[in-house]
């Protein structure tokens, strides 16, 4: 396969340094460029035509929030996956609401690198385990306090499976090859989820099927 380009955004050049060397370990990577904070990497994104970004949150001058939104604004086919040293439910909602592919520990093991590269280069999303744990918390915490319950659309027995494939990071071509449907087929099921859920993205639409416990992992 051709090998995956990524762009690296951190502002801690010693932890730039240390993440370019567990990404070059990996043979089917490559690190094209690198920037040290939002309105660095907006400078220069565009003439690297990388396949996948990891943005830091917390950055000086443009944060990693801003830098998505405007990065994805001029490219919406733009990979991000974000990176943080910490957990903040304020950054992980301003985040996904930005429309990044993934959410990560910068303490992740280099396995868990290796696999979130692989998935949302394949089209598929990644979030560290820790990050779903608190994006269910705090969706629980969300449905106690609403009193109102919303009416749930009615979903197939098949947009339920697909839509079960999409929240386990799936892409399109590997729901297809699971269900032995065709890509144009999944795309409809798809198509046919987000109408239903009011969902703009496939983030949303994991997002939302977390929020209504509509699927169990």
């Amino acid at each position: 396969m051709n090998k995956i380009k990524v762009l690296l955004v951190d502002d801690h050049k010693i932890f730039r340094d240390g993440f370019r060397l567990l990404l070059q370990s990996f043979a089917f990577v490559e690190v094209v460029a690198e920037a040290s904070n939002g309105k660095e990497f907006l400078e220069i994104f565009e003439n690297h035509q990388a396949d996948i970004v990891f943005m830091d949150i917390n950055m000086p001058q443009i944060d990693g929030v801003e830098a998505s939104q405007k990065a994805l604004e001029v490219n919406p086919d733009l990979k991000i996956i974000a990176l943080t040293t910490f957990l903040d439910d304020d950054y992980l909602e301003q985040m996904l609401m930005a429309g990044v592919e993934g959410y990560m520990l910068k303490s992740a093991e280099i396995d868990e690198f290796e696999k979130a590269i692989l998935k949302v280069y394949e089209g598929g999303n990644y979030f560290s385990d820790e990050i779903v744990s608190l994006l269910s918390d705090k969706l629980s915490i969300l449905r106690k306090k609403k009193k109102q319950k919303e009416e749930l659309p009615e979903f197939t027995d098949r947009e339920r499976e697909i839509l079960e494939f999409i929240c386990k990071g799936y892409g399109n071509k590997q729901i297809a090859e699971a269900t032995f449907l065709s890509i144009k087929t999944i795309e409809k099921h798809k198509s046919n989820l987000f109408q239903k859920t009011g969902s703009y993205n496939t983030v949303n639409l994991v997002i939302y099927a977390f929020k209504h416990q509509i699927i169990k992992l």
